[in-house]
């Protein structure tokens, strides 16, 4: 079985016959880093419930896109 990086299209493994989608580990690490961004995000102190401000949307993980971005 051939495994594909889903994210960046990298070859981890050579076979034949189906091939299998995994993340390697550059791509990891990028997910990894966004995902523990995006939790420090989150931890900010709330303000009053009369003056809290609109959230503002994390980014995508890398690969994934949102509609409209390409």
């Amino acid at each position: 079985m051939r495994v594909v990086c889903a994210w960046c299209g990298d070859v981890m493994s050579d076979g034949t016959g189906p091939v299998s989608h995994g993340i390697c580990p550059g791509c990891s690490m990028r997910v990894e880093r966004a995902f523990y961004r995006s939790l420090l995000k989150k931890r900010r102190p709330r303000a009053p419930r009369g003056l809290q401000q609109h959230r503002v949307p994390t980014l995508p993980l890398p690969g994934f896109f949102t509609h409209g971005t390409a």
